[in-house]
């Protein structure tokens, strides 16, 4: 299983990514360092991240528009039991955060990369059409994540659906046009 952000190329500002990456690497550069502790600075890392990605101030927005964000969530759908087990996702309006399950798909496994490929291309160009552009839509870099037990799945899936919670644009998740959770996963 794994827990995937995707974001719009030009979502976050340069200065930022480089600010992060400059703080990343303070980190990693301390000795002794276990691999919970690690792990643990790699997600305070995502989670601030996610934070820039969640300001207003962070452009384009181009998954508000209902267009754009069915031609998203069609193809999260379309794929489901093809390349994967759609678990659970939330459309924000720079940035995309999905729960996936590669497990025992029908077809023959492909690796993630190939998946993400084949979605954002699509995407991109169902999208520019749409917006009547050209160039990139989603930024080439993903964020992945393998879940790891049960107890880490809860967490991805409450972390997804929150989102435009925490964001402050709606009072529960499913107030939110653009989340989903399989029925299996809902507690």
């Amino acid at each position: 299983m794994f827990f995937i952000t995707i974001r719009l190329a030009g979502s976050l500002p340069v200065a930022i990514i480089e600010m992060l990456k400059e703080e990343q690497e303070i980190v990693s550069k301390q000795r002794d360092q276990k691999k919970e502790e690690i792990a643990n600075q790699k997600k305070r890392y995502f989670v601030r991240f996610d934070e820039f990605l969640d300001n207003p101030q962070n452009g384009p927005y181009w998954l508000k528009q209902a267009e754009i964000a069915g031609v998203v969530t069609e193809a999260l759908h379309f794929r489901d039991k093809l390349d994967y087990k759609l678990v659970a996702y939330c459309l924000m309006s720079n940035h995309v955060h999905f729960v996936i399950d590669t497990r025992d798909t029908n077809e023959m496994e492909k690796p993630l990369f190939r998946i993400l490929q084949s979605f954002k291309r699509y995407t991109a160009q169902k999208a520019n059409v749409l917006l009547n552009r050209t160039g990139a839509f989603w930024h080439p870099e993903s964020y992945d994540h393998i879940v790891r037990d049960n107890s880490e799945l809860r967490r991805v899936i409450w972390y997804v659906i929150q989102n435009p919670v925490k964001a402050g644009l709606s009072e529960n998740w499913q107030g939110w046009p653009y989340s989903y959770v399989k029925d299996a996963y809902v507690e």
